[in-house]
C-alpha cells in the first residue's frame, strides 16, 4: 500500500506545485488532487506539461474527489455530464483512474424514493467514469451525529455495498475512510471479506478519545493518536489485497495550524509508524 498526500491537512496556503514538491520530500507516493483544476492547467498549457510536472517530482495522483453535483435539477446534471467525460478523459491520460464522492446518512423525503434516484444518477455517472476506465468510489458516512434528522438512509458499509450491487457497474467500489468505518461500528471482518476491487481509495484517519455519540465529522485525529484500531484496519486491508492509495483527510487537529512541511511530515511519520507495527517497513507491503 502507499500513501497519498492530502492537500486538505496544509492549510490551502500551497499552489499545486508547492503540493507536489512538499508530497515528494516528505516522501509521500501520491497527492489527491483537484481534477477540475488539472483539467483546465491542461486545456491552457497542453495535458504533456501535467504528466510532466507529475515526473518530474516524482509523485502520482492518487485520486480525485468527483468534479460535479450529483444532486442538482436534471438541466444541470446533464450538462455537468458532458463535462465529466472530458475530465474522466483527463483523469484516465494522467494515470488517476479512481473519483470518489460520500451519500447522505439520513434523507428527509421516503428513503425508497431517494434510494431510486441514487442509483439512476450513480449508473449514469458510473458508466462515463466506465468509458474511460476510470473507477467510481461511493463513500458512506458513519456517525450517529451526522443523521440526527431525517430518516437513516446510508451510514455502514453493507449499505453502501448493497448500492453498489443496485448498480450493477464493474468499476463502481467504495472510499473507505476508516473514521466512517469506525463511527458506523462495522467489523475487521466485513473489511477482510472484500474483494480488491472492490475498494477505490481509502482515508485513513484517527478517532478522538470521546464516546461514540461524542464523535463529531470534522474533528479527527492524526492516525495513532486516537482510539481506532488502525495497525489492525491496516492489515485488514492488506489480508483483502488492497495495494493501493491511503490518503490522511484530517480538517483540523491542529494540523492545518502548522507550517504546511511540518503538518505533512507529521502524519507520514505517524502513518508510516502504523504500517511497521503492522508488519511492513512502510506502507509499500
Amino acid at each position: 500500500m502507499k500513501w497519498s498526500l492530502h492537500p486538505v491537512i496544509l492549510g490551502g496556503s500551497l499552489c499545486f506545485e508547492e503540493q507536489l514538491a512538499l508530497a515528494r520530500d516528505a516522501g509521500y507516493d501520491g497527492l489527491d488532487v483537484d481534477i477540475s483544476y488539472l483539467h483546465g492547467v491542461a486545456a491552457e498549457r497542453g495535458l504533456t506539461c501535467v504528466q510532466d510536472l507529475f515526473a518530474s517530482y516524482g509523485v502520482v495522483p492518487a485520486g480525485t474527489g468527483l468534479p460535479m453535483d450529483w444532486r442538482v435539477p436534471e438541466d444541470a446534471f446533464s450538462a455537468a455530464m458532458g463535462d465529466l467525460s472530458a475530465m474522466a478523459e483527463t483523469m484516465a491520460a494522467l494515470g488517476c483512474p479512481r473519483t470518489f464522492t460520500w451519500m447522505p446518512p439520513s434523507v428527509g423525503g421516503a428513503p425508497d424514493d431517494f434510494r431510486h434516484f441514487v442509483v439512476t444518477r450513480f449508473r449514469q455517472i458510473g458508466r462515463v467514469l466506465g468509458d474511460h476506465g476510470v473507477r467510481f468510489g461511493l463513500e458512506w458516512i458513519g456517525p450517529p451525529s451526522c443523521r440526527t434528522s431525517g430518516t437513516p438512509f446510508i451510514h455502514k458499509m453493507a449499505h453502501a455495498l448493497q448500492v453498489i450491487d443496485d448498480i450493477g457497474l464493474d468499476n463502481l467500489g467504495l472510499l473507505i475512510d476508516s473514521w466512517h468505518w469506525f463511527t458506523a461500528q462495522d467489523t475487521l471482518e466485513e473489511l477482510r471479506a472484500l474483494r480488491p476491487e472492490q475498494i477505490v481509495h481509502v482515508h485513513f484517519v484517527d478517532a478522538p478519545d470521546r464516546p461514540l455519540a461524542e464523535q463529531i465529522d470534522m474533528e479527527r485525529e492524526i492516525p495513532g493518536r486516537g482510539i481506532i484500531p488502525l495497525v489492525d484496519f491496516y492489515r485488514a486491508l492488506r489480508d483483502a489485497g488492497y495495494r493501493d492509495f491511503l490518503a490522511v483527510e484530517i480538517f483540523g487537529a491542529g494540523l492545518r495550524d502548522m507550517p504546511p512541511r511540518e503538518a505533512a511530515a507529521v502524519v507520514k511519520a505517524s502513518c508510516d509508524e502504523i504500517a511497521t507495527r503492522a508488519g511492513g517497513p512502510s506502507a509499500q507491503s
